[in-house]
């Protein structure tokens, strides 16, 4: 009798997107070798990173009891190249003792879920001197400095006009008082540039909230290079800092391009409608790290919104090909956009199919509660929480 190997499925980066991934095809194959790799130990819940910089503890999710409770295998590595010819993974451990031949791990299926990280690069001295919300341990780390700071009246400047930087600004003025809080977010702060952009409603509470809470919103420049203690602006002005937290944009991982894996010029990996990649067909990718165009909402912005789905999809279409049926497209339609704005206010953002703000906005707890909602069935989504109960409203359908 002839002993079948099973199909070995790799899976690079434990984010919402790839952790997603992981755990649907676990959870629903059996003759599948399944392994996570990742360079943190644990799971990263980015979109409570600004909480914890404000004060709250971290939840703590390992990564290898998740895996282990599903059958599949957690390395924690760093990914230091992808040889698709070979079909293998070139890693770093970065613990020891793991059961690794040769620092390489062999794949018959690659599912790509990098994602993406804080954009420090773009403006001279920000990779130096700025901080940045990517991981656990630097977000607490950060809080701590600014508890300190918050105590002797000192300044965070804050870099950017994004989602990151408003929920920062709004959770340390409200829960951080003493602590003097600058946001630049560039030449100007208004609604309707990019799809996704705030309405004049949704708009005008985010600022009235940011006024409420003492930020100062410092428009009419961008930041053009960052030095020890003080932001230099386009137009020559300077602003003064203790502290500064970098919030403006995203960059993805060059590991796809490196091998050899059509990108983007960004460096996404581009993707056909079932998510695998157009020039690697035993390669997936999804979340922030992918070039997804969507039924209905066309092309994917970078976000947990989305990247879950993906992550869905993604089991989805390996588990088609492994019955030997084809995959379905991806669709995808986008209904709201959630925003903390501290603990007790929140801005909920609806949105068209295809992610453009209309006018209709909840603000204030309802939007507060609306948002904590969202947070936690993220996680349940995943695998982490079993228990959630119903939702606190029912957002409308916009169209």
């Amino acid at each position: 009798m002839t002993n079948i190997a099973p199909h070995r499925v790799v899976v690079i980066g434990g984010g919402y997107a790839g952790l997603t991934a992981a755990a649907r095809i676990c959870e629903n194959t059996t003759d599948v070798s399944l392994t996570l790799i990742d360079a943190k130990p644990e799971f990263v819940e980015r979109i409570r990173l600004h909480e914890i910089a404000g004060g709250s503890t971290p939840r703590h999710l390992p990564y290898n009891d998740f895996m282990a409770t599903r059958r599949g295998r957690f390395v924690q590595a760093k990914v230091l190249r992808i040889e698709p010819d070979q079909r293998r993974v070139l890693v770093d451990p970065v613990k020891d003792g793991q059961d690794l031949a040769e620092n390489t791990i062999p794949y018959d299926t690659l599912i790509y879920a990098l994602g993406s990280y804080t954009d420090t690069q773009s403006v001279s001295g920000a990779d130096q001197h700025a901080s940045r919300l990517d991981t656990t341990a630097g977000s607490a780390a950060l809080g701590s400095r600014l508890t300190a700071l918050a105590g002797a009246g000192g300044t965070v400047l804050i870099a950017g006009g994004g989602l990151t930087a408003i929920e920062a600004a709004c959770e340390f003025g409200e829960r951080l008082p003493g602590l003097k809080i600058i946001l630049t977010p560039g030449r100007n702060f208004a609604p309707g540039v990019n799809p996704g952009d705030l309405s004049k409603a949704g708009l005008d509470h985010v600022i009235a909230t940011l006024r409420r809470l003492d930020v100062n919103i410092v428009t009419g420049a961008r930041i053009a290079a960052v030095h020890p203690g003080h932001a230099e602006m386009e137009d020559g002005g300077t602003v003064p800092f203790d502290e500064c937290l970098w919030a403006a944009g995203f960059l993805v991982p060059s590991l796809a391009a490196d091998a050899g894996i059509t990108v983007t010029e960004s460096g996404q990996v581009i993707t056909d409608d079932t998510l695998t990649s157009i020039s690697h067909p035993d390669i997936l990718a999804v979340g922030d790290a992918a070039h997804v165009v969507a039924e209905v909402a066309g092309k994917c912005r970078m976000s947990c919104a989305v990247g879950r789905p993906m992550g869905e999809l993604a089991a989805r279409t390996f588990i088609a090909r492994t019955d030997g049926l084809p995959a379905n497209a991806f669709e995808f339609s986008y209904s709201f956009r959630c925003i903390s704005l501290g603990r007790e206010d929140g801005l909920i953002q609806f949105v068209d199919a295809a992610d453009r703000p209309v006018e209709q906005v909840w603000t204030g707890t309802r939007g507060a509660v609306w948002k904590e909602y969202i947070c936690r069935r993220t996680l349940a989504g995943i695998g982490f929480e079993t228990e959630l109960g119903p939702p606190p409203d029912t957002p409308p359908k916009t169209s």
